[in-house]
């Protein structure tokens, strides 16, 4: 209970009255047929599918009011040339119960476009303290080169992810043929790149400068 009070009140300093940026707790569906059955599309949450043809999916499947920042940070990553989905929830303060755990994200849209590209990167927030990302996934070199970049670049990374490595082989991410990458981006982090200032260009592209390199890599050394 104690954990809750305190993670609350971060929350609340980080993001005033704003919508909740993370969930708590187990989720409150099994999958995305059940977690949607009773919401009305275009009212309750949204979804955008872009399908470029690309060898890269970029997603964001706790967008919306429910990690807030992942949205708009998927959509510079992902610029016009790399796929791109996002499950965006609009309840408010009440969007955390639209969340689904990536092993359990199972939208036939996003299954299909992850499914047809080599590789795919996830963004989330994280409750941790401090401005960093923890790089998980199950492609560990393609981890290693996004973490390396974004080192570069002047943000703090740990990899491999130790609280939330990504590595099963359900979690969304993983669906691409090569594996994925997950990105857990600080709430402080998170929040400085919403705003849109200069560390936004900076990060999108080091994460692209990393999984460029992984996806030359996976053709040039084929495993």
């Amino acid at each position: 209970m104690r954990f809750l009070i305190l993670a609350s009140i971060t929350a609340f300093f980080l993001y005033g009255c704003s919508p909740a940026p993370y969930r708590l707790g187990a989720d409150a569906h099994a999958d995305f047929a059940a977690l949607t059955s009773p919401l009305t599309e275009g009212r309750d949450y949204s979804v955008e599918v872009y399908d470029r043809g690309a060898e890269v999916t970029v997603l964001a499947p706790h967008g919306g009011d429910l990690e807030r920042g992942t949205s708009r940070l998927a959509r510079r990553v992902a610029g016009d040339d790399w796929n791109l989905y996002i499950f965006n929830a609009w309840l408010g303060r009440d969007s955390g119960r639209l969340h689904l755990t990536s092993t359990n994200f199972d939208d036939p849209r996003a299954l299909d476009l992850a499914g047809r590209s080599r590789l795919a990167v996830s963004l989330h927030g994280q409750a941790e303290k401090g401005r960093w990302v923890c790089v998980g996934g199950s492609n560990a070199e393609a981890g290693r080169l996004v973490s390396e970049a974004l080192a570069k670049a002047g943000f703090r990374t740990q990899f491999p992810c130790r609280r939330l490595p990504g590595r099963s082989p359900r979690n969304i991410t993983n669906r691409a043929a090569a594996g994925g990458v997950q990105l857990e981006v600080s709430l402080s982090l998170l929040r400085e790149l919403d705003k849109g200032g200069e560390d936004l260009p900076e990060f999108t592209l080091a994460v692209r400068k990393g999984l460029s390199a992984a996806l030359k890599d996976s053709k040039e050394n084929p495993r």
